[in-house]
């Protein structure tokens, strides 16, 4: 009777992980924008997401929006970030989170530093979330930054050292050994630290995760987030050629120790995060957030029943900022249904039992027995990370895109705002 039932479990995973990449690819398609981002007509507190897309060497597998380190552009791209929030605080949005995001958002702390001072004097900012990597945990006695991050978010990605001698990460970053003994001295010094880990590389096994849950139990980090592996549209060719082919079955078992041991010690809060408390900002600030403005090169906002989208050259960001325009580009609205949809693998996500609005969807859940009173199970959990998997790979096309458009000259600018020949 359990084989039927896995049997079934399996065939509802492939079918929601189709109907998500259908979606994806009928409605994730940016049009130039036609009405710029439009003003608060409320009071609501939003989460402002904050992009630096800068990094001192890129990641094979990364499918975010960077470039590399050139110090002059990043120090001028700071000067215009300044000049965006004052213009959507002049719109009328109100903010009590900062989402920063990358690239590496430590990768200059004094800018980083009055960047949030900035926006604390704009905003009433009761958290602030920071990515790093292991070579940029910022200095913890940097005068410019202490206190000032409520949460920082390491992307560790494995404690496995051949793992990442595979993703390019070993040389980069130091051993297993050594990012475990820095985020250990980090741990301390802010209220929330979260480390991120990859899960299912083509070349893990059983025993594999069972050690990298062992590291991670002996660590106890406030907050962990587990992504599996996914490879964006544009890089899937030779990411396949060079790791070899993901396996969704594997990923489902994988998924499963992770769920039994992570929860002995930690609380779910979403599909992929797992945290010491109950409260405090995650990862996946969408559940929480059905709305939120960006701001940088690179960045979304998702506003009422439309995703707004900056450019994603550094030269226009520049150009635009500086005749005082704001640099959205393109945009998308969705119908209603799309809205009800989306909404609803956000709920699942977050392991909240959707509503009912939707007739076939929500009775589809229902015969899939991925939740009970009110609360979703672990089969219900790894639907929605399945679903939120292939919505990311949508949103990943959507970046490939936009970047396929840029040539050399658009990861440069100068305090002209003119781009920097390189």
């Amino acid at each position: 009777m359990k084989k039927v039932s896995d049997m079934f479990q399996n065939l509802i995973n492939m079918f929601a992980s189709k109907i998500m990449k259908m979606a994806t690819k009928h409605y994730l398609h940016l049009q130039p924008i036609k009405n710029p981002l439009p003003k608060a007509t409320d009071n609501n507190k939003r989460l402002l997401y904050i992009h630096i897309p800068f990094c001192l060497t890129l990641c094979p597998y990364c499918s975010f929006h960077k470039f590399r380190f050139d110090e002059p552009s990043a120090k001028r791209y700071f000067e215009l970030l300044h000049q965006e929030m004052r213009m959507i605080h002049t719109l009328g949005y109100q903010f009590d989170s900062i989402y920063f995001g990358g690239g590496t958002t430590t990768i200059l702390p004094v800018e980083l530093g009055e960047t949030i001072s900035l926006a604390k004097s704009l905003f009433t900012i009761r958290e602030v979330s920071c990515e790093s990597d292991p070579a940029h945990l910022i200095d913890l006695e940097d005068e410019h930054l202490k206190g000032k991050i409520d949460r920082l978010s390491i992307g560790i990605q494995s404690f496995n050292d051949t793992h990442l001698h595979e993703i390019g990460r070993y040389k980069k970053f130091g051993s297993s050994e050594e990012q475990f003994a820095k985020v250990k001295r980090a741990i301390p010094h802010f209220p929330i630290v979260n480390i991120d880990m990859i899960f299912n590389y083509p070349s893990q096994n059983e025993e594999d995760i069972h050690k990298e849950i062992d590291t991670i139990l002996k660590l106890r980090p406030p907050q962990v987030t587990f992504y599996p592996l996914m490879y964006a549209p544009g890089i899937k060719e030779r990411l396949t050629k060079k790791w070899g082919i993901l396996s969704d079955s594997k990923e489902a078992i994988f998924y499963k120790i992770i769920c039994e041991r992570m929860g002995k010690v930690y609380k779910q809060r979403s599909a992929w995060a797992w945290s010491l408390e109950e409260a405090g900002i995650i990862d996946e600030y969408v559940i929480e957030r059905s709305e939120y403005i960006g701001i940088g090169s690179g960045a979304f906002s998702f506003i009422n029943d439309t995703l707004y989208a900056n450019t994603f050259s550094l030269p226009k960001y520049a150009e635009a900022l500086t005749n005082n325009h704001l640099p959205t580009t393109h945009s998308i609205t969705f119908p209603p249904r799309a809205i009800k949809q989306y909404r609803m693998m956000v709920a699942l996500f977050g392991l909240k039992p959707p509503t009912n609005e939707l007739f076939f969807e929500s009775n589809l859940l229902k015969i899939s027995n991925v939740y009970s009173n009110e609360k979703v199970n672990p089969k219900g959990a790894y639907l929605a990370s399945v679903m939120m998997r292939e919505f990311y790979n949508g949103m990943d096309y959507i970046r490939e895109t936009m970047r396929n458009q840029l040539n050399s000259k658009d990861g440069y600018i100068k305090a002209s705002g003119k781009i920097l020949e390189k």
